[in-house]
């Protein structure tokens, strides 16, 4: 990455969110959890959460089907509709306490990992 020509990418950093505006209706967003930067294309959208909000917890609404309804009422254009930061701003969350949305948080992350544990189960049972 060190002598990648950077004028038309983003440099992501550790604990930041990237999204391409014009695909996050199909899923196209990413959250940054490892301890090394990563670049993407100028085309993304790149943000960091602030102290008020545990990333755990926003990573999992991003993904839930009440943020993908705010994307259909709020998202714009033509023939592609996209859905710019501004949009996301514009977005509304319930925010419980940081303690809460981090137990909330793990708690999501622990379904997750028994989802797919379960998924693997399955697939190594039709073998």
């Amino acid at each position: 990455m060190a002598e990648a020509d950077k004028t038309a990418y983003w440099i992501v950093e550790p604990g930041s969110f990237a999204y391409n505006p014009a695909r996050i209706n199909v899923g196209s967003i990413g959250y940054l959890a490892t301890r090394e930067n990563v670049i993407v294309s100028s085309l993304y959208e790149v943000f960091r959460s602030d102290e008020t909000c545990d990333d755990r917890f926003l990573w999992h609404w991003l993904k839930s089907a009440l943020f993908a309804k705010q994307i259909e009422a709020l998202q714009e254009g033509g023939v592609r509709l996209y859905f710019f930061f501004d949009k996301l701003l514009k977005s509304e969350i319930t925010m419980p306490s940081i303690k809460e949305q981090s137990i909330i948080g793990s708690l999501f992350d622990r379904l997750d990992s028994l989802i797919a544990l379960h998924q693997r189960e399955r697939v190594e049972a039709c073998l």
